[in-house]
């Protein structure tokens, strides 16, 4: 039986600008684009930071960060009109506000 090793055998005759252009393409084209939310997803999302700023809560905050979604989360220190000011436990993030598509208040228990 033939043991094919599809494209690892050509990878040998390809210049390193040809393997660095496929890899550009592939994360373009792999790449899913964010999603549009709806209006009571930005009304709950908008209540949920609110809630979160004034009960000073810990919140998990799903964002859009360069073609996917990544989690960060912390306390919130302060929001102005386009960003809010994330406190991790190594740092303080500014996050643009267009950028955050889901967040969640963390129980601790102590209710």
């Amino acid at each position: 039986m033939i043991k094919d090793r599809g494209t690892m055998k050509w990878t040998a005759m390809m210049l390193p600008e040809h393997l660095m252009l496929l890899k550009e393409w592939k994360q373009e084209v792999f790449t899913e684009p964010p999603r549009e939310r709806t209006e009571w997803e930005l009304e709950e999302l908008q209540q949920t930071i609110s809630r979160a700023i004034v009960q000073h809560n810990y919140i998990m905050l799903t964002i859009w960060d360069q073609a996917h979604y990544v989690q960060w989360g912390g306390f919130i220190q302060a929001m102005h009109e386009e960003e809010l000011l994330l406190e991790t436990i190594t740092t303080t993030k500014h996050i643009p506000l267009k950028y955050i598509y889901a967040a969640h208040i963390e129980d601790d228990g102590l209710e």
